[in-house]
């Protein structure tokens, strides 16, 4: 590892050593002449090169307006030439990618702090926030939004697009997955389906391909949802309770209310297949943040512990596993049959004995109607959960029938697969903000943030592909370049370049940095 200062105040640079053998110069004059004597291992070095001398290439003062607060999220548009950056302050700010100027500044873009933004096609793009609407603009003409669209109750955190069924879906802390067909609208507004809705949702991301959605929870698990068909997703998971079969394989109890849905992780299942991931290295409570490897082979999340005393960068492969994995994921649970049950009481016994304790959508809202614009998500205001013990476990005719035909449910429990590939421990640092990692372009880096700086971060210690030096059990990830106090604040946003090698940072105190390599 080198380093190019000393100083804990000033910005500093630490990275492996470049490979010695490997030649820049002499690449580009093969490259320019079409030749292909490549060998294998090749591309690696050349990632490795371009990666492990990534450099800040700001031309100018990139420290904005005090009152824009923090850069809460950063998105290039589709050809990589322009940067939209949303702020905590309400605002908007349209860079031009190549000289990295402000072009276009929006004042009170929405009522409460922006959250997310994501570029709908080449010229629109769709921001989220506090104020719980969602805007829909046209880099055209920025002065005012195209549309504005209600439907959730609480902060929007998410926006997310898909190619596949040419909707829009976004997330909030109302728990809810709205798909909204741009296409169509009414009135007053656009028509929109509520999808999915479960206490605690943290965030939701979909692969590129639209066939996998991924969500994370504060309750410290994540949930994939294999052969996504967004169309049927309401009605294919009707009144499903992730949180109550979580607890079931937590206790090893069997619900009734919770085991009739074992059919929903059936392999056999040819859309809206469910599946949970647990296995991380720390007691995690809040997965705080989670982003899509841009070939859908992984997701990367930042989780919480619920002490707030650790906090860690993990991956989990999210791919199709052959079926013959899931064959003995399961667990079966041997229950004591009561010797008689009076017939009165069968018939007065309700639906259920156990289940979790919700706080209402309604009551989460009026109880923070009155907060005013949050300068942080603090974890206090998203809903709690627990467990109401009514009485007994026991014998119950509503879900009789449904146990008749299919025995092998009644006591059955679906466990989840190890699915952890890499992790690696991060500063606790500016606790009660998101921070919020991205891949690169071409899915061999991740970028994190880091105290006030940010870290690249490989596979592994030639920085290849996932694919190819996917490990037998979970290792840790390998910093390729650490860049200390870059910014004056705490980093909370990054992004790469679609189609460049260019990377920007954005920190709590109103400053956007930008990076490149530099040979």
């Amino acid at each position: 590892m080198t380093s190019t200062t000393n100083s804990s105040n000033t910005p500093s640079r630490i990275a492996v050593a470049s490979n010695s053998n490997f030649h820049f110069i002499k690449h580009l004059e093969t490259r320019r002449y079409g030749l292909k004597e490549y060998k294998i291992g090749y591309e690696d070095l050349v990632a490795f090169k371009l990666y492990s001398n990534f450099y800040e290439c700001s031309t100018k003062n990139t420290e904005c307006d005090p009152n824009y607060g923090g850069i809460f999220n950063l998105e290039f548009s589709l050809d990589g030439k322009l940067l939209v950056a949303v702020c905590e302050g309400k605002q908007v700010l349209l860079f031009d990618a190549a000289t990295q100027k402000v072009v276009h500044t929006v004042e009170n873009a929405h009522q409460h702090c922006v959250n997310c933004v994501k570029f709908l096609n080449n010229i629109h793009f769709a921001t989220c926030s506090d104020d719980t609407s969602i805007k829909l603009w046209d880099i055209r003409n920025v002065k005012y939004s195209m549309r504005t669209l209600h439907g959730h109750s609480n902060w929007v955190k998410n926006i997310e697009w898909s190619e596949k069924e040419n909707v829009m879906v976004t997330s909030a802390f109302d728990g809810s997955v709205y798909a909204w067909n741009l296409k169509s609208h009414t009135e007053n507004n656009m028509l929109y389906d509520k999808v999915f809705l479960m206490n605690g949702l943290m965030r939701m991301k979909l692969t590129g391909d639209g066939t996998k959605m991924v969500i994370s929870t504060t309750n410290g698990y994540m949930i994939i949802i294999h052969d996504l068909n967004l169309k049927t997703l309401a009605t294919d998971l009707r009144s499903f309770r992730p949180n109550l079969y979580r607890l079931m394989q937590i206790s090893d109890q069997c619900f009734p209310v919770g085991t009739i849905y074992n059919y929903l992780f059936s392999t056999t299942r040819k859309r809206n297949r469910i599946e949970f991931i647990d296995d991380f290295p720390n007691d995690a409570a809040v997965i705080s943040s989670l982003q899509i490897h841009p070939h859908g082979w992984c997701a990367v999340s930042r989780n919480l512990t619920e002490e707030e005393n650790e906090e860690w960068t993990c991956v989990h492969d999210i791919q199709t596993r052959d079926p013959k994995d899931y064959e003995n994921a399961f667990s079966q649970i041997e229950e004591e049959i009561p010797e008689e049950v009076d017939s009165e009481e069968l018939n007065n016994h309700r639906p259920t004995d156990l289940w979790m304790g919700y706080l209402s959508l309604d009551e989460y809202s009026n109880r923070h109607r009155e907060l005013s614009n949050s300068a942080h998500d603090v974890w206090e205001n998203l809903p709690s959960m627990g467990i109401l013990n009514s009485g007994l476990i026991g014998l119950n005719t509503s879900f009789s029938v449904y146990f008749s035909q299919h025995p092998e449910h009644r006591n059955k429990i679906i466990r989840n697969l190890p699915r952890m590939t890499h992790f690696i421990k991060e500063d606790i640092v500016g606790k009660g903000y998101i921070k919020e990692p991205c891949f690169s372009n071409d899915g061999r880096i991740i970028c994190s943030p880091s105290n006030k700086g940010i870290r690249l971060l490989a596979f592994n210690e030639k920085c290849q592909e996932l694919s190819m030096c996917v490990p037998d059990n979970p290792r840790q990830l390998k910093s390729i370049v650490e860049l200390e106090n870059y910014h004056k604040d705490v980093v909370v946003s990054c992004k790469f370049s679609p189609n460049h090698y260019q990377l920007v940072s954005g920190c709590l105190g109103s400053e956007i940095k930008w990076y490149r390599p530099i040979i």
